[in-house]
């Protein structure tokens, strides 16, 4: 039997305080030390082991360990879980992602990172403007964020991808693109450069939301397209819609997501989708409540998987009309783009005419026969959307 290639996505989900524009799960700890509990490691052991013991035929391809801030395990509690990775079995080009905090880089960690199998970090710098870092409450300022990129370029002989967020409360043209070029004169192979996500219910929206904090949408949008040219300018590939890249340093780990594959997550607010026939499958949430989530996976491991029957997790069942438009939405949004054999072996019929013939009249078609949108196009993507999705499959 061939072995199966699936991806493993792990939430850490303690951060020492919470950015004002942050929606992803987590829990401010208020302190760095012991910030994440050995009996957390432990249950989220115990979990990767379980949802692993269903894939015997396979092997972990990419990993990706995100948060929350996992930059505050300690050394003893990263080793834990490569270890356990690493029993479960990693393909021989595998990707390891592990991601971190400026403030939280030293050369005692990244030395563990090494030790450990991890070949990729991600650096969360946000912006490079203190002003900016004040305002949103993050808790690293400018020459903290320098000071880690220097020993990330001394020490780091591996992959190594940052984020920025444009359009943030107080950030100019100026500081913005004074961010973007130190990264890419320290030639960054991999940077994600999101446009800022106002979600309502966070204390930056809430803000927003009531007028206490001025913002122009229209500015963060002119901002973010001059920072897109500045970086295709100088050799990096918008490979997907917020992702820059030099030459070969896409991040894989995400492009199972924008490939329609399989991923497992584990953690307290993980998700994970297995997809079965014709495209159809399950997307499962692990409950965000971190007391029952270490209760659950204490008591429960590899000795009596039998008995596990009550999982707390929410399934979302992936219809093929939802799965297809998920196809659409994410392969769209990546240079690769749609692929008509890929859709055809992913769902067991040709993309329909109708569809067909719109893909034909919006998209680029590369050599190998994908349709993708060029990169002014992909502006308009949520539009392009909505008109798929009104058109029969």
């Amino acid at each position: 039997m061939s072995c199966k290639e699936i991806s493993l996505y792990i939430h850490i989900p303690f951060c020492v305080s919470k950015c004002d524009y942050c929606d992803f799960f987590s829990v401010p700890t208020g302190c760095k030390k012991s910030a994440v509990q050995d009996e957390y490691i432990n249950a989220l052991c115990n979990e990767i082991k379980f949802r692993f013991s269903n894939y015997q035929q396979s092997k972990i391809k990419t990993v990706y360990i995100g948060g929350g801030t996992p930059s505050l395990l300690n050394e003893n509690q990263i080793k834990t879980i490569s270890d356990v990775i690493k029993q479960t079995g990693l393909t021989q080009d595998y990707e390891f992602t592990f991601e971190v905090n400026p403030d939280d880089v030293t050369e005692q960690l990244l030395l563990a990172l090494d030790s450990c199998g991890i070949n990729r970090i991600s650096c969360g710098i946000q912006s490079f403007d203190d002003d900016v870092l004040k305002k949103v409450k993050r808790r690293a300022d400018s020459e903290t964020i320098l000071k880690a990129l220097e020993l990330l370029k001394s020490k780091w002989n591996k992959r190594l991808s940052v984020d920025l967020i444009c359009g943030l409360p107080d950030e100019t043209q100026k500081s913005m693109m004074k961010g973007l070029e130190l990264l890419v004169q320290k030639k960054i192979e991999h940077i994600s450069f999101y446009s800022l996500c106002v979600e309502e219910e966070t204390p930056l929206g809430k803000s927003i939301t009531l007028g206490d904090t001025p913002y122009d949408y229209d500015f963060c949008d002119e901002l973010w397209i001059k920072g897109r040219d500045y970086l295709i300018s100088n050799g990096y590939e918008q490979y997907e819609v917020s992702n820059f890249c030099l030459p070969q340093n896409e991040c894989l780990h995400n492009m199972t997501y924008w490939t329609h594959k399989d991923y497992i997550g584990c953690g307290s607010g993980g998700t994970g989708t297995i997809y079965t026939v014709k495209g159809e499958g399950n997307r499962y949430t692990n409950d965000k409540n971190i007391a029952e989530y270490i209760d659950f996976w204490t008591k429960n491991n590899l000795e009596n998987t039998q008995k596990v029957t009550n999982i707390p997790q929410s399934v979302e069942k992936i219809i093929q009309k939802t799965s297809k438009f998920e196809y659409f939405m994410m392969a769209l949004r990546t240079k690769r783009g749609v692929s008509p054999a890929e859709y055809q072996e992913i769902f067991g019929e040709p993309i329909s005419s109708v569809i067909q013939k719109k893909l034909e009249s919006t998209c680029k078609k590369s050599d190998s026969g994908n349709y993708y949108l060029e990169k002014d196009r992909l502006l308009f993507l949520n539009t392009f959307l909505e008109e798929l999705l009104d058109l029969p499959d």
